[in-house]
């Protein structure tokens, strides 16, 4: 029996729950030949709602469609490695024409290129080590996107992974390749939102008010756990309408934490059974476990401020006023400077995120699972 809830790879159409809005809004954006900045905390399902977007009849029919997840990376070389990989590995099945196109247009890396006798197609067997001159290998792989044989789109995910790169002025090399190109679209997606609010709210930074912004947030409950009750009820088996909706309260409805605790859930059930609350709450108790030496050795990584902070936004669920005297005073924390410096440290190790609510930050822990140990173990 096929489990329903999908924790790895590519969702199919019949497993992809909602997003109806936010895909009609992106192929709405596109259409309308705008670049899309999409943003969520990490997990969300922006990945899956970015395939999906592509699978759209309206874009898949007219354009080459690319992704690439940027978030290994840690310089240009490797960023272009990144891109030039991905529309290598797209053209592949469109044809030899396609594909020598772009090939043709590599000349940076000509004499790096293999070719397959048997099949009769030219490889890309391209190694870091390789690219000798990014800058010009970056050019190269604009002028094809730009002159491709149909309009491109292209996905890059972690997209605040260029703000830590080595190389002096990425952001300001790109925006001047993108800004000029008629031929291609950009989607810009991420996690580190104040990284990448930073880049296209701020006047100073060449991305600027450079692409339509669009947050995602969790799937309306009633839609989801409708969706959770019938994806049992496909699969011939059953869930409790009250574990379906304890699923879902236990993160909010943050989709790949539901989906992670229903599909172990799914597993352990027994065909004729009926998924309980008391089975959810086991599921997760054993997800916790099981991670539980991970998340100690990244507490074992922190200094002492920032473990009491990371301890003390964990047992809020969502913190807000986290500098004020009654927040340190709340947790017995050092002082609402240390509390500062302490999430800001945090929050570019990733292990934090944040959203507005009005003019407040609300801040939480990047990885719900972890959030839940905290409060178990602290």
């Amino acid at each position: 029996m096929e489990n329903p809830f999908y924790i790895t790879g590519i969702v199919p159409e019949p497993y992809f729950c909602d997003r109806e809005k936010e895909t009609a809004w992106m192929v709405r954006t596109l259409e309308n030949r705008a670049h899309i900045l999409l943003t969520s905390p990490r997990r969300m399902g922006k990945t899956q709602l970015i395939r999906h977007v592509f699978e759209q009849p309206a874009i898949r029919d007219k354009y080459y469609t690319f992704y690439t997840d940027i978030y290994p990376t840690t310089s240009l070389h490797e960023f272009v490695l990144f891109l030039s990989k991905e529309i290598y590995s797209v053209l592949v099945p469109k044809g030899k024409a396609a594909l020598g196109k772009f090939l043709a247009g590599l000349h940076s890396l000509a004499g790096c290129l293999g070719y397959d006798p048997v099949k009769g197609t030219p490889t890309f067997d391209i190694k870091l080590g390789d690219i000798h001159s990014p800058e010009l290998t970056l050019e190269e792989i604009f002028n094809y996107l730009e002159t491709a044989d149909k309009p491109c789109i292209f996905a890059i995910d972690e997209f605040q992974q260029i703000a830590y790169y080595p190389e002096k002025n990425v952001e300001a090399t790109l925006r001047s390749h993108i800004q000029k190109m008629n031929n291609c679209l950009f989607i810009y997606a991420g996690s580190n939102r104040h990284i990448l609010e930073n880049m296209f709210n701020s006047a100073a930074k060449p991305f600027y008010n450079s692409a339509e912004e669009i947050y995602l947030d969790s799937i309306a409950k009633d839609v989801y756990t409708r969706f959770i009750e019938e994806q049992f009820e496909k699969a011939g088996r059953r869930i409790a309408s009250e574990a379906a909706s304890v699923a879902y309260d236990l993160f909010e409805g943050h989709t790949y934490y539901v989906h992670n605790v229903l599909h172990n859930a799914f597993a352990y059930l027994n065909d004729g059974s009926t998924i309980e609350k008391s089975d959810i709450e086991k599921t997760l108790s054993d997800i916790l476990e099981e991670k539980g030496h991970s998340f100690a050795s990244v507490m074992n990584q922190l200094n002492y401020q920032q473990k009491e902070t990371i301890i003390a936004i964990a047992k809020e669920g969502k913190a807000v006023g986290v500098t004020s005297i009654a927040f340190v005073k709340k947790h017995a924390l050092k002082s609402p400077s240390s509390v500062q410096y302490a999430i800001s440290t945090l929050l570019d190790k990733q292990l934090l995120t944040y959203h507005n609510e009005g003019r407040a930050k609300v801040y939480r822990l990047a990885d719900r699972f972890m959030e839940k140990w905290i409060c178990q173990t602290y």
